[in-house]
């Protein structure tokens, strides 16, 4: 498309960040979804497209409870946490199309560039939020100018840092880049998105978080904590001439255990739920599914400040003794083995940068190399509590325990302990990180450049720093895999994590669902959303 909460609140962008992907780690391993590269697989790839009906409600289930409400806190982006209720209150200004990795525009009619610096985002006619107060450049850049601000504590704040914003017309905003970004409006996709009514803003973090007002199809009508919220249709929506939204009303309905997910929608107590790789695999049996195949993939993540893992040996001989399709076949898990943080279908892979095979006899040289030096790789492996993380780290543990001089011992934390351990102490040696990434642009970024909040691991690494910059910075698809080419090569080399799964997400639904559409990294558009007929 480049030519067409605040002081009081405990955790850290970082922490909130982290959150994110590992609560829904914690629900996520398995699934063998098929396909290849980035975008949807399975299921003819096209289930649940036929026109819908108007009226009716529609239940969705949701994985977790969302954290808030609001732009700044709410989870979204990559992990499926809270993408499809802020859709529902907020709707998207820009999106990333998964199909044709293009960023497409809704409540925007475009943002564009001429030179990767300055850009100018130009907002539709007619729109205005649910409160009747109007939708205008002026919301934006009060939006974007409170991400910014510390005491916000947005997750989502280095997407917005450094902009300079100039309302140039009541639809238009222009914005200043502080270093050149042509992939700018793939930032606002993901991570700018929602915009939410200044008038409500204005009333503070205990009722925008809480009590939200944006422009999109639905409205809150009841949010019972940890157990359902009530959204209906928005009689002001923009898009009602249009016969938008179809739905009358959405029931989520908070349901963390992927079996009872299944259960519920066979049964017709659901209709649909946003899920990643082991409810996907479920849903082959009876139910529909548009899965998204990612990259960034389920990766053992280290922390590159502690011992042992600040010696690149210790790091490479833990990757090279576990076997990845070994450990999926075990598990059952039945997703697509990595070969690294970009997919093997991604236009990105490079096979020929790949992470290390399998090799026991190089792990074992490396461990008792470290152990002669004094440097045993004996560490503790933090992990959020769940069945499906305990299971991941008990095999870790027992194919560990073949080689000679490593110790590993794992520690189960309940969440709100484990935050605090590993995003906002990073008191921690290794543990459990997952991701869904389309594009690189900016989530690679934000994880990995020595300089973002978000980058957890402690990794500052001068040629990742500049494949990074240089992946930005081209718009040549073939400078930008150049890049990417050699960000994963550094990857491999220097293994600040070992990815040992691909990443999968999407909706599974039942016959009872029409008008699947889908953005950003597995996602459904609510406005487009609704019943059979």
């Amino acid at each position: 498309m480049r030519a067409a909460g605040h002081a009081d609140r405990p955790r850290t962008v970082a922490a909130t960040f982290i959150a994110a992907a590992l609560l829904t780690t914690t629900a996520c391993a398995g699934g063998d979804t098929g396909g290849n590269g980035n975008g949807p697989t399975g299921d003819g790839s096209r289930a649940g497209t036929r026109p819908p009906r108007a009226g009716g409600t529609l239940t969705m289930l949701a994985t977790g409870e969302a954290n808030s409400l609001d732009p700044f806190g709410a989870s979204y982006g990559g992990a499926p946490a809270d993408n499809a209720r802020m859709a529902a209150l907020y709707d998207p200004l820009v999106y990333l199309d998964p199909e044709s990795d293009t960023v497409k525009p809704h409540l925007a009619e475009a943002l564009t560039t001429t030179d990767g610096t300055t850009w100018t985002l130009r907002l539709r006619r007619g729109v205005a939020f649910s409160d009747g107060t109007p939708f205008d450049a002026d919301a934006v850049r009060t939006n974007w100018e409170m991400h910014a601000r510390p005491d916000v504590r947005s997750q989502h704040r280095v997407a917005a840092l450094g902009l300079t914003l100039r309302v140039v017309d009541p639809l238009t905003l222009g914005i200043t880049l502080a270093a050149p970004n042509p992939t700018f409006d793939r930032t606002v996709a993901v991570d700018l998105t929602f915009v939410a009514a200044p008038s409500v803003l204005a009333k503070g973090p205990d009722v925008y978080r809480n009590q939200p007002i944006g422009a999109g199809p639905f409205t809150l009508a009841r949010w019972t904590r940890g157990a359902e919220q009530i959204y209906r249709k928005n009689p002001a929506y923009w898009q009602k001439d249009q016969g938008l939204p179809h739905l009358d009303q959405v029931n989520v309905k908070v349901v963390g255990d992927i079996e009872q997910q299944y259960n519920t929608l066979s049964s017709g107590g659901a209709d649909i739920v946003i899920g990643a790789e082991a409810l996907l695999d479920r849903a082959k049996h009876g139910l529909h599914s548009r899965p998204v195949r990612a990259n960034g993939g389920q990766a053992v993540q280290f922390n590159l400040t502690r011992a042992p893992f600040d010696d690149v040996r210790a790091r490479r001989a833990l990757a090279l003794a576990i076997d990845p399709a070994e450990m999926a076949r075990t598990l059952d898990l039945g997703v697509v083995p990595a070969r690294g943080y970009f997919n093997t279908g991604s236009p990105f892979f490079d096979p020929g940068a790949a992470q290390p095979a399998h090799d026991r006899v190089e792990a074992q040289r490396l461990f008792d190399e470290l152990a002669a030096q004094g440097r045993p790789t004996d560490f503790t492996f933090v992990v959020p509590k769940a069945s499906v993380t305990d299971k991941i780290a008990q095999y870790l543990q027992s194919r560990l325990r073949a080689y000679r001089n490593v110790s590993m011992r794992i520690e189960p934390l309940d969440i709100t302990a484990y935050i605090t351990r590993v995003a906002v102490n990073r008191n921690y040696q290794a543990t459990l990180y997952q991701d869904w990434v389309i594009d690189p642009e900016p989530r690679a970024w934000n994880a990995f450049v020595s300089t973002s909040p978000q980058n957890l691991i402690g990794w500052k690494n001068p040629d990742a720093d500049r494949a990074l910059a240089a992946g930005r910075a081209a718009t040549d698809p073939a400078a930008r895999k150049a890049a990417y080419t050699d960000l994963q090569r550094t990857l491999a080399a220097d293994l600040p994590m070992w990815v040992y799964a691909e990443s999968t997400q999407g909706p599974v639904f039942t016959d009872r669902v029409a008008g699947v559409e889908l953005f950003n990294a597995g996602s459904v558009l609510m406005d487009r959303l609704g019943l059979a007929p």
